[in-house]
């Protein structure tokens, strides 16, 4: 939209924008919104969508595949013809495979944002009603709160105490105060227009009406950015394994180049024919590890498909790695320990029926119908009034509404009933009680035992002020003038049971080795009783409460949060504070709703927010809780660790077995004047080993493998792959020194004894116990690795095996020093692994 548009809405008055835009404070009528929405189509900057053809490209453009493809056109330009349809039906399986794994990834991904839509409070029809942002049209009435994320540019009708952060737009730090009401002075900056919303800038204080009168790329955000795309990062563990697939791939190119040239100087005979040329490519074929992107795509997708049956629905794949590498988890105590379904227990008041009423005078309770009220103490208070008191609401009109921030600590609320103006603050005791200056010093001491009482049980306080305004001519800011010495002072306790599963998910934290720090913003006895019945504090002087924290040095700071684990009253500054501590020692995740929780949520290696949470928080959260529970969020790191193990299996085992049998098949060519495996036997080899592996993410992982969090380097897993790798060379010169004799019989041996022992390499890699105390494998892992097993075997025996692929039918002899061979294998692949286990784990 033209500039000048915008500065047209940013000075006309609100009755010729609503004559240029057709619209009035009743709202459009359905059909109007569809006309509109016909014409300006969805809300929404069109984000940069993966097709399905360039999924294909990612596959093709894969550094495996080429050489795979080079390889090919060397075979039909030889006419090896059955050599090259091989690889390319090979070619075809892997790119069908990972074109498979990564659209349905896409689709997964599509499908969970589906989950996230935010919706508005618009006018339509004359009434409120909550629509998705993306059906927003110009001309929509819309409500806007402290926390929401603007959806659109709109000229903003009314306004109380309306403060805006529109950093993202302008870079300037400062929040800009909006006004609905012209001054006489014409703007000269067209960002700091302050009647004006811009799409994307963020509501930090009170609220506002606006109209809409530019929507999705004709919004001032639309041509600079978009609203919700996000940067898809790899995580640490695809980066780590794709470097060292390529280290190998390099390692293999040179040791094929050295290879080549001996042969060529020593080994005339065996290089003569071209044979050997073609060999070497289809060892460097075997070398590579082809399907590592599609497993990891397999374990990754698979994996968050689990998180959204835990309620987790993520905003990108490599969180998942993050969420399993967690060790240190701050949470509220809210909605996660307990079930925030909160209920009037005990009421301090000289006139009881008249602090409810008071209480329930709040913007949500007088402007909207009852069955639409979600906030935990609304909700409360209507359950606690009779049937006549419902009826009185009636009688009070909301004049104005301060909400409830950090920086006040309690909500202001302006109604007026029978032309008496009524000022009614809440909050906390502690800072509502200040501006009762009337209280006698007993009176407040008894308030202070009623309030430790009650919060000692476990119940939250809320304290209700009350003053009584009878001037006639009441000032605009009116709420700042008389906002001081209440009159009246009631105190209401509120029971908030613990959550059913909080037990169960402090119990799966301490399995998972994951330290549970509470930041709470309320008081040290609510907290501390709580902690105490869930066993994570027993002593109320370890609690530490936000304001001592502030007064504490640096270095007393990181030792409270290193060493304690409740903290109360803490602000949302205080809470980013304490996360940047945690995170030079530990990788930390974070749950948070407000729109003051955002630097947190943002800083944390894992920020998590609940769907009914503040715009910006889940904006700034990789994670949205469907429901808010610990135990899900507990699940979901288990799950993170599972996948990360799986796939680090998968790592070990196949680089382990490419690595030891392209060295042995490749130095053997030394020793031997015809090839020590025909390159179509060598591709169905690569083929037949890496199908059961596809199902590695299925299979089982030890508790004890889940007690801690992960960490792993590549050097470490570098090491592991080539001294594994190692141990399989003696096993492969012993068929060597047993078959030399015959070409097609070593070769066709040589096949089955290779094969055999990367299949047993599966079920001694895959846990670091010895096997025999080992959790039992998948179903899926088991059962693809028999198959795998039985094609192997059976395939010389076949006309098809000896005809296309030149094997010979092995003797029974033949086939029980080959079953010794890979028994021996596994048996020292076992020792091998439980020393270098046994001496890892000491040195850790």
């Amino acid at each position: 939209m033209e500039n000048k548009k915008f500065v047209f809405y940013a000075n006309q008055s609100v009755e010729n924008i609503f004559k240029d835009l057709s619209t009035s404070t009743e709202g459009l009528s359905d059909a109007e919104v569809k006309r509109r929405f016909d014409i300006y189509g969805p809300n929404q900057i069109q984000e940069t969508t993966i097709t399905w053809i360039e999924v294909l490209k990612n596959q093709i453009k894969n550094p495996f595949f080429l050489i795979f493809i080079v390889i090919a056109a060397i075979y039909f330009f030889t006419y090896q013809y059955t050599e090259c349809i091989i690889l390319i039906f090979i070619m075809l399986i892997n790119i069908t495979i990972g074109f498979y794994q990564e659209y349905r990834s896409n689709q997964a991904m599509i499908l969970l944002k589906s989950y996230l839509q935010e919706t508005i409070i618009v006018s339509r029809n004359n009434k409120n009603e909550r629509v998705t942002i993306n059906t927003l049209v110009p001309g929509d009435i819309i409500q806007l709160k402290a926390g929401d994320i603007i959806p659109a540019d709109c000229r903003f009708i009314a306004t109380e105490n309306c403060i805006v952060d529109e950093s993202m737009l302008t870079g300037e730090s400062m929040p800009v105060k909006k006004e609905h009401i012209l001054s006489d002075t014409k703007i000269t900056e067209l960002y700091n227009a302050y009647t004006i919303g811009y799409a994307g800038t963020i509501i930090t204080d009170g609220n506002a009406t606006a109209v809409v009168f530019a929507t999705g790329s004709l919004t001032m955000f639309g041509n600079i950015a978009l609203l919700t795309t996000r940067t898809i990062t790899q995580s640490a563990l695809v980066k780590g394994t794709m470097q060292l697939a390529q280290i190998i791939l390099g390692l293999v190119v040179f040791s094929l180049i050295i290879i080549v040239i001996i042969n060529l100087l020593f080994n005339h005979q065996a290089f003569s024919s071209l044979h050997f040329l073609l060999f070497a490519g289809a060892l460097a074929i075997t070398a590579v590890p082809s399907a590592l992107p599609i497993v990891i795509t397999f374990c990754l997708t698979q994996g968050a498909m689990v998180l959204h049956k835990h309620k987790m629905i993520i905003k990108r794949l490599s969180v998942i790695e993050d969420l399993g590498s967690i060790e240190v988890f701050c949470t509220d105590k809210t909605g996660t320990l307990t079930e925030n379904v909160l209920s009037v227990k005990n009421i301090y008041s000289t006139n009881e029926p008249h602090t409810l009423l008071y209480a329930a005078c709040t913007e949500t309770i007088l402007l909207h119908s009852l069955k639409d009220i979600h906030n935990g103490f609304d909700q409360a208070i209507i359950k606690a009034l009779t049937t006549d008191q419902v009826k009185m609401l009636d009688d009070y009109t909301l004049i104005k509404e301060l909400p409830f921030t950090y920086e006040r600590h309690r909500a202001i609320t302006l109604v007026q009933k029978n032309g008496t103006y009524i000022l009614i603050t809440k909050g906390s005791f502690e800072y509502v009680i200040p501006q009762c200056t009337y209280l006698h010093q007993q009176e407040r001491a008894i308030m202070y035992e009623w309030v430790k009482e009650n919060e000692l049980c476990g119940n939250r306080v809320l304290a209700v002020a009350v003053k009584i305004i009878k001037d006639v001519n009441l000032p605009d800011d009116i709420i700042r003038k008389y906002d001081t010495a209440y009159d009246t002072l009631g105190l209401i306790s509120f029971a908030d049971p613990l959550k059913s599963t909080a037990a169960s998910a402090i119990k799966k934290a301490q399995s998972l080795g994951v330290q549970i720090k509470v930041l709470s913003g309320d008081s040290v006895y609510v907290c501390f009783t709580i902690a105490e019945q869930l066993g994570l504090e027993n002593n109320i002087d370890n609690v530490v409460l936000g304001s001592d924290f502030e007064k504490l040095s640096e270095e007393q700071k990181m030792f409270f949060v290193y060493n304690r684990t409740i903290f109360a009253r803490v602000t949302p500054e205080q809470k980013y504070q304490i996360i940047a501590y945690l995170q030079r020692k530990y990788a930390v995740g974070y749950i948070g709703d407000g729109i003051n929780d955002a630097p947190a949520l943002k800083i944390a290696h894992v920020g998590i927010a609940v769907r009914d949470a503040a715009d910006v928080a889940r904006e700034a959260a990789e994670i949205i809780m469907l429901q808010k529970s610990l135990l899900n969020i507990l699940l979901g790191i288990e799950e993170g660790r599972k996948i990360i193990i799986n796939t680090l299996k998968y790592i070990k085992i196949t680089i382990s077995s490419n690595v030891g049998h392209f060295y042995s098949l490749a130095f053997s060519s030394l020793l031997i004047n015809y090839l020590p495996m025909l390159p179509l036997q060598l591709l169905f080899l690569d083929l037949v080993t890496d199908f059961p592996l596809i199902a590695i993410s299925t299979d089982a992982v030890t508790k004890n493998e889940l007690q801690k969090p992960l960490s792993y380097s590549m050097k470490d897993i570098s090491f592991v792959t080539f001294l594994f790798g190692l141990v399989s060379s003696p096993f492969d010169f012993m068929i060597f020194s047993f078959f030399k004799l015959h070409p097609a019989v070593l070769q066709t041996n040589w096949f089955i004894s290779s094969a055999l022992t990367q299949l047993v390499l599966i079920f001694s890699l895959r846990t670091q116990q010895p096997f025999w105390r080992a959790h039992h494998p998948s179903l899926a892992l088991l059962g693809f690795c028999c198959i795998a097993a039985i094609v192997v075997i059976m395939l010389p025996f076949t006309s098809l095996g000896q005809t296309f692929f030149s094997f010979v039918r092995p003797s029974m002899h033949d086939m029980k020093i080959i079953s010794g061979i890979v028994l021996a294998y596994f048996l020292t692949t076992e020792t091998v692994k439980v020393l270098y286990y046994h001496t890892y784990t000491k040195k850790l």
